[in-house]
C-alpha cells in the first residue's frame, strides 16, 4: 500500500535526526557531524529513497499524521498510523458507527483509544431563535449551491451535460451514463453503482418534493449544526459525550471572519460546561494540545 510505505519512509528520515541533534548544532555554531545524522536507504515497491532528512527533528519528534480517506482499506491504514481522522461523518449515529468501527480497530495494532483523534469537518449557523438559525441556513445554503453548481453537482453522478435542466425542476429521468464516457471522463469516480444512486435520489426527491438544487443542498450543503449559540453547544458536547467524535474541525461560511460567531457565542457556552479549555499551555506541542497519548 502506497500510504503505508510513504509514512515508514518519512518517519525513517524524521528519526534521522539524532534528538539532540538541532540543540547541539545551534549552541556550537557548527555543521551537523556524519554521526548526528542517520541515513535512509530504501527501496521499495513504491519508492527509492537514500540520503538524509532535510529538515530537523521538531520538538515534538514526528508531526502529527492526519488521514481522511474512508475505505476499509484506509479505516485499517488509519487505525495503524493516523493520529487524527478527518472524518465526513459529523451525524450523530453515523458518527457513533465510525468512531466504534476506528476506535474498536485499535488493539489489535496496539494502540489506546486516545492515540487517535476522530475529528469531523463541521459547519454551523446561529441564530437567537432556532427559527431564525433555520432560516439563515436556507439563505446560506441557496448562496452555496447557486443554480449552475447545483447542475454541475449532478453532471459528477449523470456522466453527461445536463445543462438544458431546470436547476429547480425535478431530477433527470435518464439514467447515468458509463464511467469512462461522457463528460466525467478521465476523472476519479467515487460512487461504484450510480444508476442504484440516481434512483435512491429520484426517490427522495419525490417523496420530499425536492428540486435539482434541493437536492443538491441536502447532500452538499447541509449544516452540521445548527440553533442557537446553547442549541449548539449541547449538540456539539452530545457528540463527544456519546463517542460520536472526540471534537470537530470547524468549518466558517464566510472568510475571514466566519468563525467570529462561533468564537464569540458557542466556546463560552462549551467553556461553562467544563468541556472547553480556558487557556493553552505554554509551549505545548500540537500533539500535547490534542491529548494525544504515545
Amino acid at each position: 500500500m502506497r500510504a503505508e510505505e510513504f509514512v515508514a519512509v518519512a518517519r525513517a528520515l524524521w528519526d534521522g535526526w539524532a534528538p539532540g541533534a538541532l540543540a547541539a548544532n545551534k549552541k556550537t555554531g557548527e555543521f551537523l557531524s556524519a554521526d548526528a545524522l542517520a541515513a535512509v536507504d530504501h527501496h521499495g515497491a513504491q519508492f527509492d529513497v537514500s540520503g538524509f532528512g532535510t529538515l530537523p527533528r521538531s520538538p515534538q519528534g514526528h508531526p502529527v499524521i492526519v488521514q481522511a480517506g474512508d475505505s476499509a482499506d484506509g479505516r485499517d491504514f488509519a487505525s495503524a498510523n493516523a493520529e487524527v481522522i478527518f472524518s465526513l461523518h459529523s451525524e450523530f449515529e453515523d458518527g457513533q458507527k465510525f468512531f466504534r468501527d476506528v476506535k474498536g480497530r485499535l488493539p489489535a495494532v496496539g494502540r489506546h483509544p486516545d492515540s487517535l483523534k476522530i475529528l469531523p469537518a463541521a459547519t454551523f449557523i446561529l441564530g437567537d431563535t432556532e427559527a431564525e438559525a433555520r432560516e439563515r441556513s436556507r439563505e446560506v445554503a441557496l448562496l452555496q449551491v447557486s443554480p449552475q453548481t447545483a447542475i454541475s453537482f449532478l453532471e459528477q453522478l449523470w456522466g453527461t451535460d445536463l445543462g438544458g435542466y431546470d436547476p429547480d425542476g425535478p431530477l433527470p429521468e435518464i439514467d447515468p451514463v458509463l464511467a469512462d464516457e461522457g463528460v466525467t471522463r478521465g476523472r476519479v469516480r467515487h460512487v461504484a453503482d450510480p444508476v442504484a444512486v440516481a434512483k435512491a435520489w429520484r426517490g427522495l426527491a419525490e417523496a420530499e418534493g425536492l428540486s435539482i438544487r434541493d437536492l443538491v443542498i441536502r447532500f452538499a450543503a447541509k449544516h452540521t449544526f445548527v440553533g442557537t449559540p446553547v442549541q449548539v453547544a449541547e449538540q456539539i458536547n452530545r457528540h463527544v459525550q456519546e463517542e460520536a467524535s472526540d471534537g470537530f474541525v470547524i468549518v466558517g461560511h464566510t472568510n475571514p471572519t466566519g468563525l467570529d460567531d462561533f468564537v464569540d457565542r458557542v466556546i463560552p457556552e462549551l467553556q461553562e460546561r467544563g468541556v472547553y479549555r480556558t487557556e493553552y499551555e505554554p509551549g505545548a506541542t500540537l500533539r500535547e494540545t490534542l491529548g494525544l497519548t504515545q
